[in-house]
């Protein structure tokens, strides 16, 4: 079984930690950022609490066979298109897509199990009919009760697990897999039903393509007006959308996205292969002037100290 609690100050670093996932963190918010995990995982469960002091944008995929559920301990994210409430839980499967909008201070709990196992369990409880509806759903809402009780368990399992010794005890990693696994059965058992989408699914959809365009040839970075004609939206819509879900002009937000992609790219590879102005071209910026104050307001470093570190 594995046990980390760890910090760190680059957001691509804190999601590469969390095993399983694949995904990419975006800041957004401007400064130094600092993040806070605390990890647990054995054979066939995972649950990580994270916080993190900055806005960021996270996206990609979940783990395959694996039932995931998440909520918020801390500030309220926008995920997949909805607005999460104090009594949201929301539930990805076997790999699905996702995309979460956090916000500065945001912290969330996450709990994942073999899906196979789960499904078994929860059909026995609910019936399948029951089940394949609950599980179906984006999310669900249950009494926040209920949440806070599910955090102040989980925290009680692994308290602990620090000391030595802790990591090879397969008899504890067993009972943890089970307390999450009737955790979760709780929480289906206890939803108070569907959730339901609204215009915010839209505004998600426009930002997340928004994302797509941009990145599919960042050398070339599409004005508001070439997102508008290849998204058919009007400039308002567009605007509007990017304030509903991120709180940022369309423009500011698309540029922190490729601010992250040149920080992920000099952070992966020597620095004898690359300069940092190689690379601000490659991903559309052609004032380096300009493009390092951006950057140094964003990750509160000049790129070329990250380069030096990297």
């Amino acid at each position: 079984m594995r046990y980390e609690v760890r910090s760190f100050q680059d957001s691509q670093q804190h999601a590469a930690a969390i095993s399983g996932w694949q995904q990419v963190y975006d800041q957004l918010g401007a400064g130094r950022l600092r993040s806070e995990l605390l990890l647990v995982s054995g054979e066939r469960f995972q649950l990580f609490h994270e916080a993190l002091d900055k806005r960021v944008v996270q996206y990609g995929q979940a783990p395959r066979q694996r039932f995931c559920v998440s909520f918020s301990t801390a500030k309220m994210p926008v995920i997949q298109g909805c607005k999460v409430g104090a009594n949201s839980i929301l539930m990805l499967r076997d790999g699905e897509e996702f995309m979460l909008h956090a916000p500065e201070g945001m912290a969330f709990l996450s709990l994942s199990v073999d899906i196979e196992r789960f499904s078994r369990l929860a059909e026995l409880e609910l019936g399948s009919a029951q089940f394949a509806r609950l599980a179906g759903l984006p999310g669900l809402e249950v009494p926040q009760g209920l949440l806070k009780s599910i955090k102040r368990d989980i925290f009680r399992h692994v308290a602990g697990l620090g000391q030595r010794g802790a990591d090879t005890d397969g008899l504890h990693e067993k009972r943890i897999e089970e307390a999450l696994m009737t955790l979760l059965l709780d929480l289906l058992l206890q939803a108070s039903g569907e959730r339901r989408r609204h215009e915010l699914a839209v505004s998600s959809y426009i930002v997340r393509r928004s994302q797509e365009l941009m990145l599919a040839d960042p050398e070339r970075p599409l004005s508001v007006l070439d997102l508008c004609e290849q998204l058919h939206v009007s400039r308002r819509t567009l605007q509007n959308s990017f304030q509903r879900v991120v709180g940022m002009r369309p423009v500011a937000f698309l540029r922190s996205i490729r601010l992250n992609a040149v920080r992920r790219r000099l952070m992966s590879a020597p620095a004898e292969d690359l300069t940092v102005g190689d690379v601000a071209h490659d991903l559309g910026f052609r004032h380096l002037s300009h493009f390092s104050a951006s950057y140094h307001e964003l990750f509160g470093e000049y790129p070329s100290e990250t380069l030096q570190r990297a």
